[in-house]
């Protein structure tokens, strides 16, 4: 299962590498990728990975997940 994610609060690679490190630590996700020039990621995960884990996630962080849509 994919999903992707458009994220709001990231301005630099430093934030980038925060953001992977937080989706990459989500139980379930197998493999995490970040853009930072489209403000996005994509998520994959053998098992279902909840919505709200993954705005938890990077809330904790101060980033904003504003849209999310499976791949």
């Amino acid at each position: 299962m994919k999903k992707k994610l458009t994220i709001e609060g990231m301005k630099c690679e430093g934030c980038a590498d925060t953001v992977l490190k937080c989706l990459k630590s989500i139980e379930g996700v197998t493999e995490a990728s970040v853009n930072l020039g489209d403000k996005s990621a994509l998520v994959e995960s053998h098992n279902e990975v909840s919505d709200q884990a993954i705005h938890e996630s990077l809330a904790n962080e101060k980033y904003k997940v504003v849209k999310i849509t499976e791949e």
